[in-house]
């Protein structure tokens, strides 16, 4: 049993309890306060949380330095051996921080080795990142980020001519690249062709954890501020379009489907060519396709992906084309979320707006997607959508007031206007 539930079995000291996290401290450390926390909880509470402050006291620290307890440690692993026979797990001793020059030593393996030895080092730094916080920062420093994207640059041409270990450095690389703190120096190489080019390929061949951390890193790219944005925007290329495509089709996981929704977004939004791109390799089909079946934030991130290619006329034309385009956007009206709603009703205007075929038409009363404005109007929701839906009805009116599928009382409600 893990000491952090077995507090039924056995009293747990209150001097062996993080402040932080109220569990067992595994690896005790204090702090510039005097305080004693859990190294890990420590580590979040710093780096990711961004916090200056000791948790317990709310003083400000006026350095992070985390000296092992190792005298609390000893007592906290001696108090786990005695009560083993209550289910207590043992607390094994934790390994100290890396050391710089181990990192140096395996990051000059990078620039002098054959690919297979590559990956044994590359193999070793994993191992070292997954190990702490502090040793991740400890890459950082080195140098890690930029001898990471060397080597994915490297091995990028013998990775497309079938290179396995070449494949397999850039794999390790972008896995390490992805656990390491995002400085703007990474961020700037990240976003050139020659790097985006090899987190293209992964995209498409790597391995699901290489595909999930390829996005990840997109996605952080693509909210790390305009600039970078803009440069992602300028050098995207088909190759990484069709690969985040290729995500949201094969569904490796809800992260990476969600995650490559939002970097095509911030990728087509502002660039009518990416958008163009992105209709070419299928993305209409694709998301109408995905639409049916999908539930919450990733139905809403479809919708608005969809809205966005709506923007272009060929867009539109894709999607009045597909046999399933109108049906599958209606049916999220009033089913999903009012986000989900705003945004099925503001395809549903583009299209009418915009490319208002007698198909178009027809299909809308047909499905029932007309009746679902009419319905809409009284109802709470946000004003855009009721501005939106309304629009719709008095323009294209008067082709449907005389279908009988419709109940010209139901026009009644946005009126004569």
């Amino acid at each position: 049993m893990d000491p952090k539930e077995s507090t039924a079995v056995a009293e747990i000291p209150s001097y062996f309890i993080c402040p932080i996290s109220m569990q067992i401290m595994r690896d005790p450390i204090t702090v510039c306060t005097g305080i004693t926390y859990d190294r890990e909880s420590m580590e979040k509470w710093i780096y990711s949380c961004g916090k200056n402050t000791c948790p317990a006291t709310m003083q400000v620290m006026s350095n992070f330095d985390m000296i092992p307890n190792h005298t609390l440690r000893r007592l906290i692993q001696g108090w786990c051996l005695i009560n083993t026979s209550n289910g207590v797990e043992r607390i094994p001793t934790p390994k100290p921080p890396v050391e710089p020059n181990q990192v140096n030593k395996l990051l000059q393996d990078f620039e002098s080795c054959p690919p297979f030895q590559v990956v044994n080092a590359l193999k070793k730094l994993k191992s070292l990142a997954a190990e702490s916080e502090a040793n991740r920062r400890c890459i950082a420093a080195c140098g890690g980020a930029s001898a990471l994207i060397s080597v994915m640059e490297t091995n990028t041409v013998e990775m497309e001519s079938g290179g396995y270990e070449c494949a397999m450095a850039c794999e390790e690389a972008l896995g390490i690249l992805h656990s390491l703190p995002m400085t703007d120096e990474t961020a700037d190489s990240l976003t050139l062709s020659k790097t985006l080019k090899s987190i293209s390929w992964i995209l498409k061949r790597g391995s699901c954890n290489a595909r999930l951390h390829s996005v990840m890193l997109l996605k952080t790219l693509s909210s790390s501020g305009q600039i970078r944005l803009q440069k992602l925007v300028a050098n995207a290329d088909e190759d990484l379009i069709e690969g985040l495509l290729q995500l949201v089709t094969e569904e490796v996981c809800p992260q990476a489907t969600a995650s490559s929704l939002e970097v095509l977004m911030a990728i087509c939004s502002p660039s009518r060519k990416h958008r163009m791109k992105a209709i070419e390799a299928g993305a209409i089909y694709i998301l109408i396709e995905s639409l049916p079946e999908s539930r919450g934030l990733t139905c809403e991130k479809l919708l608005s992906l969809l809205d966005i290619l709506c923007e272009c006329a060929e867009g539109r034309a894709t999607t009045i084309d597909h046999a399933m385009g109108i049906a599958s956007i209606s049916k999220k009206i009033f089913r999903v979320s009012p986000a989900a709603t705003e945004k099925a009703v503001r395809i549903l205007w583009s299209l009418c707006k915009f490319s208002p075929t007698p198909r178009l038409l027809k299909e809308m009363v047909q499905i029932g997607a007309v009746h679902k404005l009419c319905m809409l109007l009284p109802l709470e929701c946000t004003a855009k959508t009721k501005h939106k839906a309304r629009e719709i009805l008095r323009e294209q009116g008067k082709y449907w007031r005389s279908s009988a599928c419709v109940p010209s009382h139901l026009f009644t409600v946005y009126g004569e206007q």
